[in-house]
C-alpha cells in the first residue's frame, strides 16, 4: 500500500489542456513585467522634495551709494559757517543799599534806593535753611499708599488643608509672599508739612533778596512794554538780551499780567510772579530778580518783620 501511494499521479487529459493556458498566462505575465521598466524610464522623473530652509541671521552688507559719496565730499569741502555768538553785556551796577532802573527798551537809567528790609535785613543762616526745607517738604504731596493684606481683595478661603500635602501650610493667598499679597510696612500716606512762625519765614524771605541784592542781582524796572496787542517770546527774550546777562530770572509785577504770562509760558528759565505768590525757592532759584517799581513796595511789606505774609 505504501508503494501504490509513492507512484505519481498520471495526469488526466483535462489538467494536460490547462497547462499551455497557464504558460500563456505565464508569457504575458513576463511580458508585461518586461514592459514596466520600459515605461518607468520612458516617464519623468518626479522631483525630490524641497528641504527646509534653515534660518541663518541675515548679515546686511551697507554699500556706500556713489550720491552719498559725493554729498559727503561736498559737505567736508564746504567750511563750516561759524554759529554766531550772543555776547551779553554784564548788568548794570549800582553802590550799595541801591538797585540799578531799567527802562522799557532795555536800557539803564540810574539806580534806586532799596527799603531797609531788602538792604539790611537781620542775617541768619541756619533761619533760611530751615526755612527752605520747611518750603521744599510743604510742596510734598505724600499721597503714596499701599495695601496690606487685609485690604487686599481676596485671599478669604484657606488656599489647601494644612496637612497631608507636603507643602508649607498658608492660610490665605494675600500674605506677604503670595503673587497679589499684601505689602509690608509700606507706605499709607503721611503728612510732610512742617509749620514755621512768620517771623522766619519773613526774615528768611528778606536773606535771600538781599543776598541778590547785595551781589547786584536785583533790578527794578520802570515799564514793560512791547510792540503789538500780544506780547511774544521773542520779545521777552530780546528785551532780557539788552537788559544783560540775567541767566535765569524771575520778574514781580503788581498784578498778574495776562499778556507777558502767555509770552512767558514757553520759556523754560524765566518766572512770572507777585509779591504774593513769590516763594522763597523761586527767589533762591533764580540767578537775577526784576521788580516792577509799582511792586516793589509790596515785596518790601512782605519782607518787613511784623508785615502781611
Amino acid at each position: 500500500m505504501a508503494d501504490k501511494d509513492k507512484e505519481p499521479k498520471k495526469a488526466t487529459p483535462a489538467a494536460k489542456k490547462a497547462a499551455p493556458a497557464k504558460a500563456a498566462v505565464s508569457k504575458a505575465t513576463t511580458a508585461k513585467g518586461a514592459a514596466k521598466p520600459a515605461a518607468r524610464a520612458a516617464a519623468p522623473k518626479a522631483k525630490a522634495p524641497a528641504k527646509r530652509a534653515v534660518a541663518r541671521p541675515i548679515t546686511r552688507v551697507v554699500r556706500p551709494e556713489p550720491q552719498r559719496e559725493e554729498r559727503r565730499e561736498r559737505e567736508e569741502e564746504r567750511p563750516e559757517a561759524p554759529r554766531p555768538k550772543i555776547e551779553l553785556r554784564p548788568l548794570p551796577t549800582a553802590p550799595a543799599g541801591h538797585a540799578p532802573v531799567i527802562k522799557a527798551d532795555g536800557s539803564s537809567d540810574g539806580s534806586v534806593e532799596l527799603p531797609a528790609a531788602i538792604a539790611s535785613p537781620s542775617r541768619s543762616r541756619g533761619v533760611l535753611f530751615q526755612a527752605l526745607l520747611a518750603s521744599l517738604a510743604n510742596a510734598r504731596q505724600g499721597t503714596s499708599a499701599t495695601k496690606n493684606r487685609s485690604r487686599v481683595a481676596g485671599g478669604g478661603a484657606k488656599p489647601w488643608r494644612q496637612k497631608g500635602t507636603g507643602r508649607a501650610r498658608q492660610g490665605s493667598t494675600r500674605s506677604p509672599q503670595w503673587r497679589h499679597g499684601g505689602v509690608v510696612f509700606g507706605p499709607n500716606g503721611r503728612r510732610y508739612a512742617q509749620r514755621l512762625p512768620a517771623k522766619m519765614r519773613r526774615a528768611a524771605f528778606a536773606q535771600a533778596l538781599a543776598a541778590h541784592a547785595a551781589s547786584g542781582h536785583v533790578l527794578v524796572v520802570d515799564e514793560l512794554r512791547f510792540e503789538g496787542e500780544q506780547a511774544r517770546a521773542r520779545d521777552v527774550v530780546s528785551w532780557l538780551a539788552r537788559v544783560g546777562d540775567t541767566g535765569r530770572a524771575v520778574l514781580v509785577t503788581a498784578e498778574p499780567d495776562e499778556r507777558v504770562g502767555r509770552a512767558t509760558a514757553n520759556l523754560k528759565e524765566f518766572d512770572l510772579r507777585t509779591p504774593g505768590t513769590l516763594r522763597l525757592t523761586d527767589v533762591l532759584r533764580a540767578e537775577t530778580v526784576l521788580v516792577l517799581r509799582p511792586a516793589l513796595d509790596a515785596l518790601a511789606a512782605r519782607a518787613t518783620v511784623g508785615g502781611p505774609e
